[in-house]
């Protein structure tokens, strides 16, 4: 049996409660970097790696290395358990390994999914449950049919697809078979900068947190966190985010203390478009906005 969740806490966790089988984390932080179309899951750890080791999550060798294990690991399964919550950041790997489970029939698969959790207010996601509480969802899992797979798959071609409507498209069709996916992918379209201020929505909540007096990164990463229903993002992330507007061109943001510049105060109030300030190079999975 191989258990398949996000991320570490979750996984240090699943291994506590005694178990059987192989705990793997995904990791992979899907909604930042390149996600192209046509890949199959190896091509497509390749992409994921070289991204990861750019923004110095880890060597590429060493992160080429854990994703190859991971995909091994998946493509020899027999029987697999996936343990996923309800954000962007979950719903984005869900999307991925249901795909990869659609090509392999032979594989049967079995879901743990979940948006909240008795006592447990606000509900963030697995990593805050205890391991008493983690071994509770074992007796609630579903098996994965071909509806879940045949969405999940669908998905994934959205997301990977070069076409900016690709997933808006997708976002209108029934998904009620994994819940949690349409508010998460309608949360990822509004990464996608819009305008009058050419930002992203991510980019924008920081832009706010930073202008309503939150000059350390603690700070605006908490103001950030309160701004969404299903936080996805983490520290890691958020400071991707705050470094891009810092080193801009036409720097949004100052260094510690973080605050607006002139440009970021501008383009916060709408007078201006950071796309027209510092053009645009960034993969929205397979859409790739440069110009």
């Amino acid at each position: 049996m191989l258990h398949l969740t996000n991320g570490d806490s979750a996984a240090i966790c699943l291994r506590r409660i005694g178990i059987t089988g192989n705990v793997i984390a995904w990791r992979d932080i899907l909604h930042e970097g390149p996600v192209p179309p046509g890949l199959a899951l190896e091509a497509m750890s390749d992409v994921r790696a070289r991204f990861l080791a750019s923004t110095g999550a880890g060597s590429f060798p060493d992160i080429r290395r854990d994703f190859g294990a991971r995909d091994a690991a998946l493509r020899s399964a027999r029987q697999v358990t996936l343990w996923f919550e309800h954000d962007l950041y979950d719903q984005l790997q869900l999307t991925q390994i249901l795909a990869t489970l659609a090509t392999q029939r032979e594989t049967s698969a079995e879901l743990i999914c979940i948006g909240s959790f008795p006592g447990i207010e606000p509900f963030h996601g697995l990593g805050q449950l205890t391991p008493v509480q983690l071994a509770s969802l074992w007796p609630v899992r579903r098996r994965v049919g071909a509806d879940q797979l045949g969405v999940g798959a669908r998905a994934w071609k959205a997301f990977c697809s070069a076409d900016p409507l690709a997933v808006r498209h997708f976002a209108v069709t029934d998904t009620s078979t994994l819940p949690y996916l349409r508010p998460a992918l309608e949360r990822w379209l509004e990464e996608f900068p819009s305008p009058p201020d050419g930002l992203s929505r991510t980019e924008r909540q920081i832009l706010r947190a930073v202008a309503a007096g939150n000059p350390t990164f603690d700070a605006i990463f908490r103001a950030n966190q309160e701004q969404e229903s299903a936080p996805f993002m983490g520290d890691t992330t958020v400071q991707l985010r705050i470094d891009a507007m810092t080193n801009a061109r036409n720097p949004l943001l100052t260094r510690d203390p973080i605050t607006l510049t002139s440009a970021g105060t501008r383009v916060l109030s709408g007078e201006v478009d950071a796309r027209q300030l510092n053009g645009i190079d960034r993969w929205l999975g397979g859409v790739h906005l440069k110009g």
